[in-house]
């Protein structure tokens, strides 16, 4: 029996993570805990459904969760709301980042000089090239390039079909837009969003917005 907890309950991840589980492992029983910090009147993604074939899933709410030093744990979102169910977890449970595992696709392709840290996602189809180095809970969703020798620190997140191609510096907590294009030696500063189809061709500062083809800054974030 392998036993894994999600860690807060967003239900829009939660089928990701099980059928990337499933495909890791198909002869394995799995029996899943899907840990709730919030509680269901404050938790929007309850409409979502997530069960899936061949996974035992159990919803039970953090107060009532005790960890079992055999249980993998990933941390339950792909979106925004990272940051705030890992900070969460550490201060009342001490869970930190080297606690949680990676859920990484069979088809995604990483190459052997590539680097990540703790809790990394990847979807189908996403590709890490030579010496990409990533931080702790990235997540390269699915047909994403991330180019060689491009550094992503925490918690940015690359949203479906969007390139970053190489030698670029993503700053923590970025996020790229869906189709979007990161050119070459480019800089993004930590905590900035660049909108879904934008084309990055100059560095942008931190803590903004951007878009557009060339992407430019059209407000604070």
């Amino acid at each position: 029996m392998r036993k894994i907890a999600i860690l807060g309950q967003v239900n829009q991840a939660i089928p990701i993570f099980l059928d990337i589980l499933r495909l890791q492992y198909p002869q394995d029983e799995i029996q899943v805990d899907i840990v709730a910090n919030l509680a269901p009147e404050d938790n929007e993604t309850l409409i979502y459904p997530y069960e899936t074939p061949g996974i035992q899933c159990r919803e039970v709410f953090h107060s009532d969760w005790k960890r079992s030093p055999e249980t993998e744990l990933i941390l339950g979102s792909i979106g925004k709301s990272r940051a705030a169910i890992f900070d969460f977890f550490q201060e009342r449970y001490q869970i930190h980042a080297a606690d949680y595992s990676t859920n990484i696709h069979p088809t995604a392709v990483i190459a052997e000089t590539a680097g990540f840290g703790y809790g990394l996602h990847m979807s189908p189809h996403s590709t890490l090239t030579p010496y990409a180095t990533l931080g702790n809970f990235v997540v390269v969703n699915r047909h994403v390039s991330i180019g060689h020798h491009s550094v992503l620190e925490d918690f940015v997140t690359i949203n479906p079909g969007a390139t970053v191609a190489g030698i670029c510096h993503l700053g923590k907590g970025v996020i790229i837009g869906a189709g979007a294009i990161v050119i070459d030696k480019i800089n993004i500063g930590e905590n900035t969003l660049v909108g879904a189809g934008s084309v990055v061709t100059k560095d942008l500062p931190a803590n903004v917005v951007a878009y557009g083809s060339p992407a430019k800054v059209v407000r604070e974030r």
